[in-house]
This record gives structure tokens, C-alpha cells and sequence, in this order.
């Protein structure tokens, strides 16, 4: 069955679609648990937390005390928040002014007021007493390492009061610390309540800590530098298929495909989160067959491959003649050396077809300029009036060798007779500098644009006019 994402009344086709069931496989039986652990399974978000559940029930009722419930359930969510004492990622003090950190902050704070939701929704349904029993919780240990949570002054005073004990905070500790790791793994996905999650045998019984070496690499990168796409991928690998060494800008793997947010989506799309497709565009057998695949870039640095350079009067020959382009695109494998693999987006315009590399698009998306972000100064050069600009068709760009380059200063415009896909293929064909994305009518906005990015060249506006986007799953 095809996989499609719809965007209006344009169709991007992406492999073929999967079945993903969420399925615990447990290995002891329930009413016997001594030890926490994560039973062997794929799972999604809301699953690992009610199965986290069973660490809050064993601590609530070892100590005798229902009522510390709330306290421990206050204490959760300000370790998930993004600021105050507990808060364990306070991002909210180095990211709400930075644009490529702020997508992360968002996340950070939807998610994990959405997990602390659920964790107060598991508790108040007991839904482990009714799984385990009393006896079963009442004599569940942990031995959780120190991770230097801060608890709130109330948990301080009931977890080391006299009903506390050192095996009681350890169970506590183990909570709180499976719930943010759920939390920041799921960060860089935009549909992170759908991503499948799978704990094999041996040391993810641990639950999510075999996620801790990558995770304490994604979150340096977070705090103290710009996140580079490339390590939000390592990080989703790491979690989602830790069999897989290349990082590219997405990968397949035995649950699905993850690649950028943006693809399928308008223009305006965050331009840092990924996101999980139920679908495959490569084979995958059960029993063996093919690898998970990681998809890259056709080439490391778009400094070093071949520019075309188009000048005004190649636009003004072909403008006449403007392409009506299908509103059909579709993204397939064209190369698959030792798990690493070229996807390319095919569109046809009735006369032509043209492939574009897919990585690049996205590197083109993550490098355009929208008119809000262009900051006018007064050491700023103007551009000249629209009467001025200079037209091209989008099959003056498609159809070029390597990424297209303009020999020629000034404005030079591009339009794609409202067809969103278009946008996307031509992302992939321009070498990315000064590209400035329009909406709708911002084009009358921009009358005088002024220079963005590097000062060596003219600027590209591209009219990325569409409405709304609707996905089909």
C-alpha cells in the first residue's frame, strides 16, 4: 500500500506504508516482580509511561502514604519544566531569543507537560496495582545510580522522613529519571507521540538509560552550541536504531523512516525537528534481508558541486513558454552503497523530468531567509524596485546541471504557479545564498528588499504561495 503525504491538491509519494503495533512482551511473570524493568517491546510515549507507573505506586504505597502522590507528581513536572530549580534542561534561559534552539524548547515544554499529564493519569487509575498487585509493588526494589535530581523541599521531607529509606529514593530517583530521558529522546520529533519505540533483551531492561551517552552529547550540543542538523539525526539513530554508524539527514529502520519535519509540509516548517513515517522505501525482511539504511547527502559540501549559471537572458527566452508542472512527486532510492542511500524527489512538468537530490532540498530549506528574518539597518543596500526584477521560470532551474547560480547582480524572482512541491524541488537546485522564500502576497512587502546573508551576490526570491498542508498517514 503507497504511503502518501497531501499537501492541497499536490500528492508527495513516499514507499510504501507499514503496520506498527505497540506490543509488550513480558518475559516474568507479573506477580513476581521484584525488580523494575522495561519488558521486551515496541512502545510508544504514553506506554513507557504507564509502565514507569509502577516505580511511583511502590514508593507510595512502601511508604504507607497515598498523599505523597501529589507531592512526588509536583516534583515530576518541575523536573521536566524548562526553568526553575528542579528543572533538569533549564533551556528556557539560553534558548527562547535563539531561533535554532527555540523549536527544542517548545518540544521540551509540550512534552513534558504532556508526560507529567499522563503520569497523574496512570497513578490515579493504579493502573500497576491492578497489573503487579500490592504484594508485588510492596516488595519492588531498584538500584538507581545517582543522577542529581533536585526534589522539591515537600519530597525532601517524605522521602527522608521516618516512613523513607534509601531503597524508597531509589525507586523515586529511577522515576524521575526514565520519565526525562523519554522526554528528551522524543525531543527532536515533531510527532513524537507516534514515534514506535523498541527494548530488545540485555541492557535495555534497564529501562531508557541505554540512551545516556547519546543523550549527553545531543544535550552539549543544545545548551553551549547552534545544533547542527546532523547531531539531532545521531541522536534519533542512537535511540530509535543504535545498529547504524553513518549519520545522514534521516535513516530507515525496522519500525519506520525518520526524516526532516519539513518534507511534505509548507515552507514555513521548522526547519531543525524530524519526523517518523510509517513507511518503508526500501525493502526490509523480518528475517534478515535488508539493513536499516541511513539517507545522505549526493554531496558532503554543495561548495564543491558543479553551479550552472543563468543569466537574464536565458530567463527571458524561456519565460514565454512557462511549464505546467504535475502536481505529483515522487521521492525513490537511486543508489544504496553499504547502507548508504541517494534519495531523489522525480516531478515532471509534461515535457521533462527532473530529479532533484532530496538532501539537498532540505539543506536549502534549513539555509533560506524569510522576509521577518531579513533585519533592515541602515548600513543595509537596497535592492531595486519589483519593476526591476528579473524572472525566471522554475524549469530555467530544474533543468540545469549541478545547482544553479545567477551571473547577474540585482533581484532575481521565481515563481511556481502555486504548486507547493515545486518550492521544495527548487530548494535543491539553488545554490543557497541570499535565497529568500515570499508568502502569498509578501512580494508587495518587499518592494525594496534588502540584502540578506552574503553580500557577494544578487537575491533569489522565491514565491512559496500555497495554503494550509493536510497529511494523510
Amino acid at each position: 500500500m503507497e504511503y502518501r503525504i497531501i499537501i492541497e491538491d499536490s500528492s508527495l509519494r513516499l514507499g510504501s506504508r507499514i503496520d506498527i503495533e505497540t506490543t509488550t512482551f513480558r518475559a516474568v511473570d507479573s506477580q513476581k516482580k521484584q525488580q523494575w524493568e522495561l519488558p521486551v517491546g515496541v512502545y510508544r510515549a504514553k506506554d513507557i509511561v504507564r509502565e514507569t507507573s509502577a516505580l511511583l505506586e511502590a514508593v507510595c504505597l512502601q511508604l504507607g502514604d497515598s498523599a505523597a502522590a501529589e507531592s512526588l507528581l509536583r516534583n515530576l513536572q518541575s523536573s521536566l519544566g524548562v526553568s526553575g530549580r528542579e528543572a533538569v534542561l533549564p533551556l528556557a534561559l539560553i534558548a527562547s531569543g535563539d531561533e535554532t534552539k527555540r523549536p527544542f524548547l517548545e518540544q521540551a515544554q509540550q512534552i513534558g507537560n504532556t508526560l507529567s499529564s499522563w503520569a497523574r493519569e496512570y497513578y490515579l487509575e493504579k493502573s500497576a496495582w491492578l497489573m503487579y498487585g500490592e504484594k508485588a509493588l510492596l516488595q519492588l526494589v531498584h538500584r538507581s545510580q545517582c543522577d542529581n535530581h533536585r526534589w522539591t523541599p515537600e519530597v525532601v521531607s517524605i522521602l527522608m522522613g521516618p516512613m523513607g529509606s534509601p531503597e524508597i529514593m531509589q525507586l523515586f530517583n529511577e522515576y524521575l529519571h526514565q520519565l526525562i530521558l523519554l522526554r528528551d529522546a522524543l525531543m527532536p520529533f515533531e510527532n513524537w507521540e507516534e514515534v514506535p519505540i523498541m527494548i530488545v533483551e540485555g541492557d535495555q531492561a534497564k529501562g531508557l538509560r541505554f540512551i545516556e551517552p547519546a543523550r549527553n552529547r545531543f544535550l552539549t550540543e543544545l545548551m553551549v552550541k547552534q545544533m547542527p542538523h546532523k547531531e539531532v539525526v545521531r541522536f534519533a539513530q542512537s535511540f530509535l536504531s543504535p545498529d547504524l554508524s553513518m549519520v545522514g539527514y534521516g535513516f530507515q529502520y525496522r519500525l519506520g523512516m525518520v526524516l526532516p519535519a519539513a518534507i511534505g509540509k509548507p515552507i514555513t516548517a521548522t526547519k531543525s525537528l524530524l519526523c517518523w513515517h510509517p513507511a518503508h522505501l526500501l525493502p526490509y525482511e523480518k528475517d534478515g534481508g535488508t539493513d536499516s539504511v541511513v539517507f545522505d547527502y549526493a554531496e558532503g559540501d554543495y561548495y564543491s558541486v558543479t553551479r550552472s549559471w543563468i543569466s537574464s537572458r536565458t530567463s527571458e527566452q524561456q519565460n514565454n513558454n512557462e511549464a505546467s508542472f504535475q502536481n505529483e512527486i515522487d521521492i525513490v532510492p537511486e543508489a544504496n552503497e553499504h547502507g548508504r542511500v541517494i534519495l531523489k524527489m522525480r516531478l515532471s512538468d509534461g515535457n521533462y523530468d527532473y530529479c532533484v537530490d532530496v538532501g539537498q532540498a532540505m539543506r536549502g530549506h534549513r539555509y533560506i531567509y524569510r522576509p521577518e528574518q531579513i533585519h533592515v539597518s541602515a548600513e543595509s543596500t537596497a535592492w531595486p524596485a519589483r519593476s526591476a526584477w528579473i524572472e525566471h521560470s522554475a524549469s530555467d532551474i530544474l533543468g540545469v546541471t549541478g545547482l544553479a547560480a545567477f551571473d547577474d547582480d540585482g533581484v532575481h524572482y521565481i515563481s511556481v504557479g502555486g504548486n507547493p512541491l515545486v518550492v521544495w524541488a527548487l530548494l535543491g537546485k539553488l545554490f543557497p545564498l541570499n535565497v529568500v522564500v515570499i508568502i502569498d502576497e509578501q512580494a508587495d512587502e518587499v518592494e525594496a528588499p534588502h540584502l540578506a546573508g552574503n553580500k557577494l551576490r544578487g537575491l533569489i526570491l522565491l514565491n512559496g504561495s500555497y495554503s494550509r498542508q493536510v497529511v494523510t498517514r
